[in-house]
């Protein structure tokens, strides 16, 4: 992957053998302190400490993930990361910090697979150094990077970026490197499905740095590997409910909305909720920085030679790789950092092309330096607000005072810790604008904690009044009343004078 330096070579040449070290040691140094002491946050535990079936390793390849990890219902399957999750539990532990170690470690290996992708691309190691370190501090990775329960997409960068490396090479001949860079994308999709984008990606790749032969020779390979994968997935998850198509028929000019909102991140991160930022129905607008990265690929596609087209790869396989992200969001009802992880980390190496010098005169290391200043002041937050849920949500709830979710979060963990009233007032706070879609929040299942929580500190009132929230919604929609939550209710009533 990277090149030895000679025995009796240059202190030039040592240096340039050494470079895929900064990146490395950028990254450890970003992440690895931050290991020890962390906490398990949201969907950590029912995958990892309270999973249902610990050991079971052929229940994840047989089963929904969610679903055989605590009996929810079950519409991802990712079997290579849980199959992952419990293999080192089993010989780690099941304690957070092994979990942080494993991401950091994949994490700190993706940034070393951004230099040998920066190089094969054309870039030579100072350059592909420079370009790995300025991805390294990117504050749009510590979502995924930092959360247990996202090894997913460390995971599937990390054949992919194997599998690009793999295809932009000249060994082994080109119907061993389509052969293997397949068994690379199925292993990717095994471990998130979102990879399903390579298919169109890898080709596009191809074809603007390496000719007509490669495209056609993978995309003959990686189409039938997301077939068989999608039979696969199928076959153990079921039909969903809803389909991509249905949603985009639905709400296709906010999935422009998200999706042109995504392509701007990188470039200019907005003061948002990263880990869960609410989607609005029918309010998502364009982004015209969006659309601005958009209009530089097919530039640099019209400019042509070498640094026109590898602008135009890097920027084609951003715009293809966040889509299912922006998809999951419009799905999900929520704008999330991490779903950006796996794109940046493939179009990123991809602009050495277009730098092939960067890393020969004083310009280049001064420009990165100037990057990485910009960046680590929302860069190092972010990755310490990961060390438990409650540093998390207050950092949400800092940058977007009016976020429910984070709101809720805050309120139900102070509450926890004995700060009733704050905690219950953020709670109710909370519910009285809840989002849009139930999956991030169930307002109804909050409704019913919150009056459980406030009738037990005496707060009959506000236990009241969310009882009666709760049965006019459900009068509402036309349910029937468990008869559990009409005895809570007369249960508070106040006593007959």
């Amino acid at each position: 992957m990277t090149d030895a330096p000679a025995v009796g070579a240059a202190p030039g040449e040592r240096l340039r053998a050494l470079a895929w070290l900064l990146p490395v040691l950028v990254t450890a140094a970003l992440y690895l302190p931050p290991c020890f002491g962390a906490d398990w946050v949201v969907d950590d535990r029912p995958l990892i400490p309270d999973h249902l079936r610990p050991g079971d390793i052929l229940g994840e390849w047989r089963v929904p993930t969610h679903a055989h990890a605590a009996d929810l219902p079950g519409y991802l399957w990712r079997p290579l990361t849980s199959s992952l999750y419990q293999v080192w539990g089993e010989a780690f532990g099941r304690t957070p910090t092994p979990f942080r170690l494993l991401n950091t470690l994949l994490h700190t290996a993706n940034a070393l697979l951004v230099f040998a992708v920066g190089r094969r691309a054309g870039a030579g190691a100072r350059a592909a150094a420079l370009l790995a370190t300025a991805w390294a501090v990117h504050p749009l990775l510590p979502d995924a990077a930092c959360w247990i329960a996202d090894t997913y997409d460390l995971l599937a960068a990390s054949f992919l970026l194997l599998g690009l490396r793999l295809s932009l090479g000249q060994r082994p001949a080109l119907a061993g490197r389509a052969a293997l860079g397949g068994g690379l994308f199925l292993l990717a999709l095994l471990s998130k499905e979102a990879s399903l984008s390579w298919a169109g990606a890898l080709p596009l790749v191809l074809l603007l740095l390496r000719g007509w032969r490669p495209a056609l020779a993978h995309g003959l390979v990686l189409a039938p590997v997301a077939a068989l994968h999608s039979a696969w997935h199928g076959r153990v998850v079921g039909d969903f409910e809803t389909s991509a198509g249905d949603l985009l028929a639905a709400g296709w000019r906010d999935y422009l909305g998200l999706w042109t909102d995504y392509l701007r991140w990188p470039l200019h991160l907005p003061v948002r909720a990263g880990f869960t930022h609410l989607v609005q129905p029918g309010a998502e607008p364009l982004s015209l920085l969006g659309l601005a990265v958009i209009l530089v690929g097919l530039l640099g596609l019209g400019v042509g030679g070498p640094r026109g087209r590898s602008v135009a790869a890097a920027v084609g396989t951003w715009a293809l790789m966040i889509s299912p992200g922006a998809l999951a969001a419009l799905s999900f009802g929520q704008q999330s950092s991490r779903y950006l992880y796996m794109g940046l980390a493939l179009a990123t190496p991809l602009l050495a092309g277009a730098l092939p010098r960067l890393g020969r005169a004083w310009a280049g290391p001064a420009l990165t330096a100037a990057w990485c200043l910009a960046w680590l002041p929302l860069t190092l937050p972010r990755i310490q607000a990961w060390q438990s849920e409650r540093s998390l949500f207050l950092d949400e709830l800092a940058s977007e005072p009016d976020n429910s979710f984070a709101m809720k979060g805050v309120g139900r963990i102070l509450f926890g810790e004995g700060q009733v009233a704050q905690g219950l007032d953020l709670w109710a706070r909370a519910l009285e604008q809840p989002p849009a879609s139930s999956f991030v929040m169930d307002p109804q299942r909050e409704r019913l904690d919150l009056a459980q929580a406030a009738a037990r500190v005496g707060r009959l009132d506000l236990a009241r009044a969310q009882v009666e929230a709760f049965l006019a919604e459900e009068a509402r929609q036309g349910r029937e009343i468990d008869p559990s939550v009409r005895a809570l209710y007369a249960a508070l009533q106040p006593p007959a004078p």
